[in-house]
């Protein structure tokens, strides 16, 4: 099972020193990818997330320029927000420019006020979903591309640089509905869940076998961690607790069917994001054996 870092590319740490702090840090300790998440703007009614957002491609083309192995994702980046070709280029340039590093999560997006403030159709997010991922798969793939559908339309145009990795970068389809898990099927090489139990995680795996034809699929996850003396935590908090829940936590995961584990740490104070990475590299990931 390999293990990746959120980025705190929103809310209080969401500042130059800060990420490529953390995205030296991960690397240097061994953690196999740094993610990114995606909001443009943030309505009142979710002041969750902090004021201040960053912009996820363009913080992992800044990443991308301070590292040099470490996989680079976006968890997830919502698709109808954006001009399907314009984010194909953007998405095709990362990917050459960072020599293959990037892991593209997609979704469909949830936030109503967020759409309505972007003049996104909310209602037929899901079909603009599907029109998108077809426009972005032939411009990675076709020396010609050509592209006739609902919303867009082209012919005669060259698309270049197509992706680094063949025949694009791996594409991680989020959501745990049955319908974003039928794009996960049709589209994706993996699939994303965010806060599972591994019991809906088998559940999902199942189904997502039973409609797959047996291709195959990364099982990704991406969860909260954070360590503290408790041993009590609800159903969803596997990774809160003292290490030796964490552990217990990670195999549970792992015995699930993830393949890739995405940690992002809870920590009002930049020091304990450093030390809570050191802990994973130094004890637990020992532990565990990954």
């Amino acid at each position: 099972m390999k293990l990746g870092i959120a980025l705190p590319n929103f809310g209080i740490h969401a500042s130059n020193k800060n990420i490529t702090g953390i995205a030296s840090a991960a690397e240097e300790l061994g953690f196999d990818s740094l993610w990114v998440s995606d909001h443009i703007v943030i309505p009142d009614t979710h002041k969750v997330f902090g004021d201040t957002f960053l912009e996820p491609l363009t913080t992992l083309a800044y990443i991308a320029a301070l590292t040099k192995k470490i996989m680079l994702g976006t968890s997830v980046l919502v698709i109808p927000y954006r001009n399907p070709v314009v984010l194909a280029k953007t998405v095709s340039t990362l990917d050459v420019l960072s020599e293959g590093r990037l892991i593209f999560g997609i979704g469909s997006g949830w936030l109503k006020e967020e759409f309505s403030a972007l003049g996104a159709a909310y209602s037929k997010r899901d079909e603009i979903t599907d029109e998108h991922l077809m426009v972005m798969k032939e411009l990675f793939t076709s020396e010609h591309p050509e592209f006739r559908g609902k919303y867009y339309s082209f012919s005669n145009i060259l698309f270049e640089p197509r992706p680094f990795q063949k025949p694009h970068p791996p594409l991680w389809i989020g959501g745990n509905s049955k319908r974003a898990l039928e794009k996960v099927a049709e589209f994706g090489n993996g699939w994303h869940g965010v806060r599972l139990t591994p019991e809906e995680i088998k559940d999902c795996r199942s189904y997502l076998k039973e409609i797959s034809n047996e291709k195959y699929l990364t099982i990704s996850v991406r969860n909260n961690i954070q360590i503290t003396n408790a041993t009590q935590s609800n159903k969803k908090d596997l990774l809160r607790g003292n290490t030796d829940k964490i552990v217990e936590g990670f195999n549970l995961y792992r015995n699930a069917g993830v393949d890739h584990l995405i940690l992002y740490i809870l920590s009002g104070d930049l020091n304990g994001i450093y030390k809570t990475m050191e802990v994973l590299a130094k004890d637990i990931k020992r532990q565990l054996s990954i």
